[in-house]
């Protein structure tokens, strides 16, 4: 079994302690601040070019200095706006000590070259290009990019290596009255630190010990809204490991678009399930004038029971009023539905931990080989995939390039809204999904989103063939950590 996953196990049969070390200075993050947003970056005459430079360096987080590894300073970086049809041209500066590389989260760009490729590896002390052309029908919504090299990914992710992107639209399919919502990005993440520093090493990073979330990279920020005051909020779970259960009391969030898909139709929740990597967009109207929290509710994931916590403040304003706007029931988008197209063929996937191989966790019994690939659909058919999981712990499962839909969890039909990149298999459970493999050829993975478990071997690599062509080895897989 390997060390670190020992040293969880001991951690849920110990009392919790403090994280720190005795004669480091404390990183002690001021509460209540203002909420502000990530730094934002907007495409121009078709072209958004931004420079993202890594590395190891002291930082500002909610009005203390600390440690990390961020981009550009920052443990949020910029947030990137585009729209279809553009090109992205993201240089890094890779000055981490490590190697790395960029994935551009939930978006249906190519995987080949220099676009959303993740078996490039970008050496340290290196600056590369990564550009991606955005199809002129991509769908609008939230995505996010992050560092995804195979076995440091983690600990880049818990570092600060990543960021929102926001694919523009959303509010033209929303009824004219709504198009003038304000608008708030918020990117939900945590921190485990020791003394003055962000834990950087993936050997001590342990999602058991006590953590710190923030929203924006802020500790219990305060924001608001009028009362009958309709805003656009853009909720994205951008941390390494955890789930939140996000629930603003006393309101309803309002689904417009789930994992930068706009939704087929408009649903409402008091509490949305945001595990690592999933993204929602929600109207929501404000109550009762007074001042309510924005927290994650009680979750259990299955390896820890995840508590009750504070995220924010927010403040609704008076005198008390009835929602300012109507709500749709549907968007001005057609429904694009997988469901009733035909299925070429029937995959099943078995998530799974052996605690005995140091590649600890598994996808058909076989860790992540990154030499290999495992699954090889042709580009233009549709397949469905039973995803088992025989685990104490909820998996949440993603997969590069082309959403999808689900149709069964547990056995029971499921009534989707919409397309997602992230589903949850449910701790001894199942889902059924349908895979539309659309446009682009070449190599790409699924995994667990859960950083820990997919830099531990929950990984698998498609190959999405022409009629035909023959699989290959991943291009460049040589240069991942393994």
């Amino acid at each position: 079994m390997p060390e670190v996953r020992i040293v969880a196990i001991l951690a849920l049969l110990l009392p919790a302690v403090a994280v720190g070390t005795q004669g480091e200075p404390e990183w002690k993050p001021e509460r209540g601040l203002p909420l502000t947003e990530p730094a934002q970056v907007y495409s121009h005459d078709g072209l958004l070019r931004v420079d993202l430079a890594a590395g190891r360096r002291t930082i500002s987080l909610s009005g203390s200095r600390i440690v990390a590894r961020p981009f550009n300073g920052r443990l949020i970086g910029p947030t990137l706006h585009v729209r279809p049809g553009d090109r992205l041209e993201v240089t890094i500066q890779n000055a981490t000590g490590q190697r790395t590389n960029i994935h551009y989260h939930g978006m249906h760009v190519s995987p080949r070259g220099r676009s959303d490729n993740v078996f490039r590896t970008f050496h340290p002390g290196q600056t590369v290009k990564s550009i991606v052309h955005v199809p002129a029908d991509h769908s609008p919504g939230t995505y996010w990019y992050h560092v995804h090299l195979h076995g440091l990914t983690e600990e880049q992710v818990m570092g600060g290596m990543s960021g929102l992107i926001m694919v523009e639209g959303l509010k033209k399919l929303l009824p004219a009255p709504l198009q003038g919502v304000r608008e708030r990005q918020l990117a939900i993440r945590d921190v485990q630190h020791k003394g003055d520093s962000v834990v950087l090493d993936a050997a001590e990073i342990n999602v058991t010990k006590p953590t710190t979330r923030l929203v924006n990279g802020l500790l219990l920020p305060r924001f608001g809204l009028r009362s009958g005051e309709t805003q656009l909020w853009h909720i994205a779970n951008i941390g390494a490991d955890i789930f939140y259960d996000v629930q603003l009391a006393g309101h309803r969030l309002h689904v417009i678009g789930e994992n930068g898909s706009p939704v087929w139709r408009v649903w409402s929740k008091r509490h949305l399930v945001l595990p690592p990597g999933k993204r929602y967009d929600v109207l929501v109207q404000g109550g009762k004038p007074g001042t309510y929290p924005l927290r994650t509710l009680k979750f259990d994931e299955g390896f820890q029971l995840l508590p009750t916590t504070k995220l924010a403040s927010v403040t609704v304003r008076g005198p008390a009023a009835e929602p300012d706007l109507d709500l749709p029931r549907r968007l001005d988008t057609p429904a694009e539905s997988p469901a009733s197209l035909p299925v070429r063929k029937r995959r099943t996937f078995t998530f799974s931990f052996d605690f005995a191989d140091k590649e600890f966790a598994h996808i058909n019994g076989e860790a992540f080989d990154p030499h290999e690939t495992n699954v090889a659909p042709l580009v233009g058919t549709v397949e469905e995939w039973t995803l088992r999981n025989v685990t104490t712990e909820d998996h949440p499962f993603h997969i590069h390039v082309n959403d999808f839909q689900v149709m069964k969890v547990n056995g029971k039909p499921y009534h989707a809204n919409g397309l997602q990149d992230v589903v949850i298999i449910p701790k001894h459970g199942s889902v059924v999904i349908r895979n539309p493999f659309d446009r682009y050829t070449g190599h790409y993975v699924f995994h667990c989103h859960i950083l820990n478990h997919e830099d531990g071997g929950m990984m698998k690599t498609v190959q999405v063939l022409r009629k035909g062509q023959k699989p290959t080895p991943p291009p460049g897989a040589h240069g991942m950590a393994h």
